[in-house]
C-alpha cells in the first residue's frame, strides 16, 4: 500500500543542501513511523514531483537512507521502509571499534556496570519459564563438544538474562555488542574452557532463583572481573 504524503511537506530550499534536506524530511516521516515499517514509500517521480527536486535528488537521498539502514530498495520495486533491527547498529559498533584503539578489555569495563544492573533486575523480575530457559542454556554451554556451540550457548545465556529484566533496551545494547562479545567468549573459552564461564553462570542463575538482587550483581561482577583475568593473561 503506497503511503500519501500529501502538502504537510515544507517546501525544500533551492540551494546545494537539497539532497540533506530532503534526507532529514524523508528521515524523520520513516523514524516517526508516519511511513510504518513494511510499508511502501511513494515511488521516486511521486516523491520528486511532490518535493518539487529532481528525480536525481531522490535518488541519492535514497542511497543514504538505505546506508542508513531505513529503506531499502530492489530493482523494479518501490522502495520500502526496512523493519527496525539492531543489525545497523552492530555493523556500525564493530566497525567503529575496529577502527579505533578500542581491545576487549575496554569492552569488559562497558559490561560491568551494564551486565551488573541486568543481573540485578533478572532477580527482582525474572519469570520461572526464563530460569529454566537460562538453566537450559547453561547446560548446552557445558555439554557443549565445540567450541563455536559453547560461544553460541555463553551470547544465549546473557541474551536471555537481558530478556528477563522487562526492559527491551538492554537486549538492544547486548545485540549492538553481540560480535565483540563472541571474540570475548572465544578467547577466554579457547584458554579456559567452558567450565569457568559455566559456574560463573550457575553462581549468577542460583542468585536469581533466590531473588537476591545484590548477590546476582556481585555474582556477575565476580564473573565479569574472571573474564578480565584471562584476557589480561
Amino acid at each position: 500500500m503506497i503511503t500519501e504524503i500529501g502538502p504537510s511537506f515544507p517546501p525544500v530550499q533551492k540551494r546545494l543542501a537539497l539532497v540533506d534536506q530532503v534526507l532529514e524530511q524523508l528521515r524523520a516521516r520513516i523514524l516517526s513511523k508516519e511511513f510504518a515499517p513494511g510499508g511502501e514509500l511513494p515511488p521516486e517521480g511521486g516523491l520528486a514531483q511532490m518535493l518539487g527536486v529532481s528525480r536525481t535528488v531522490i535518488r541519492e537521498a535514497m542511497r543514504m537512507l538505505r546506508a542508513e539502514g531505513l529503506v531499502e530498495v530492489a530493482q523494479g520495486r518501490k522502495p520500502r521502509v526496512k523493519p527496525a533491527t539492531a543489525q545497523f547498529a552492530v555493523d556500525t559498533m564493530v566497525s567503529l571499534v575496529k577502527r579505533s584503539d578500542g581491545t576487549l578489555l575496554d569492552l569488559i569495563e562497558v559490561r560491568l556496570p551494564l551486565e551488573r544492573a541486568i543481573a540485578g533486575l533478572a532477580a527482582e523480575r525474572a519469570t520461572v519459564e526464563q530460569m529454566e530457559q537460562m538453566a537450559a542454556a547453561i547446560h548446552a554451554q557445558a555439554t557443549a563438544l565445540k567450541l563455536s556451540e559453547q560461544i553460541d550457548a555463553d551470547l544465549r545465556f546473557h541474551s536471555l538474562l537481558a530478556a528477563s529484566t522487562g526492559n527491551a533496551v538492554f537486549g538492544m545494547f547486548l545485540g549492538t555488542l553481540a560480535e565483540l562479545l563472541r571474540e570475548s567468549f572465544s578467547r577466554t573459552n579457547f584458554k579456559t574452557g567452558a567450565e569457568r564461564a559455566v559456574s560463573g553462570h550457575r553462581r549468577v542463575l542460583e542468585a536469581i532463583r533466590r531473588r537476591d538482587v545484590f548477590g546476582a550483581q556481585q555474582e556477575m561482577m565476580s564473573h565479569l572481573e574472571l573474564a578480565k583475568l584471562d584476557l589480561l593473561d
